[in-house]
């Protein structure tokens, strides 16, 4: 959706979201940046604010309506419905390309398709994720829900 021009979250916060992306604990986390846990989970606290604004801010831009009831924020994840397309849509939050929109479809073309693979490597290279040859070989569709479903765990 975005490109990394203006990053919503600083070096620091951007350091701390990748290893927290690795499931590292705050005293993990401490330990390698050699921070105090305290500042950690201030920090992570920051951090999932920052990008639920930007979530919130783009959705609304997107006139999306909003599952408030099953809303995984704190995954940097915003799910909404988009009632043009008919569809449900995935905002996700990405290091490298800030917010991106996932619109729940299978491809028709092949420029869908491509645009669709590059989204789902660039998730799962950034969440630590790794789908199995199996998992591979599933629609985009199917391949999408098993990361979302990683991401939220």
């Amino acid at each position: 959706m975005s490109d990394k021009k203006d990053h919503i979250l600083t070096e620091n916060e951007l350091a701390i979201f990748n290893l927290v992306n690795q499931q590292l604990s705050a005293q993990e986390i401490s330990e390698k940046l050699n921070k105090q846990p305290s500042y950690i989970r201030k920090t992570k606290f920051v951090i999932r604010k920052k990008i639920e604004r930007e979530l919130r801010k783009i959705a609304s831009s997107l006139r999306l309506d909003l599952d408030l009831a099953n809303i995984p924020v704190d995954a940097g994840i915003l799910i909404g419905f988009d009632w043009v397309h008919n569809t449900k849509v995935y905002l996700i939050f990405t290091v490298e390309k800030g917010i991106i929109a996932w619109w729940k479809h299978e491809c028709i073309t092949d420029e869908c398709r491509q645009r669709n693979q590059e989204i789902i490597d660039l998730i799962c290279r950034e969440r630590k994720i790794n789908l199995t040859s199996k998992q591979q070989h599933l629609s985009l569709l199917e391949q999408f829900e098993i990361v979302i479903g990683e991401i939220q765990k």
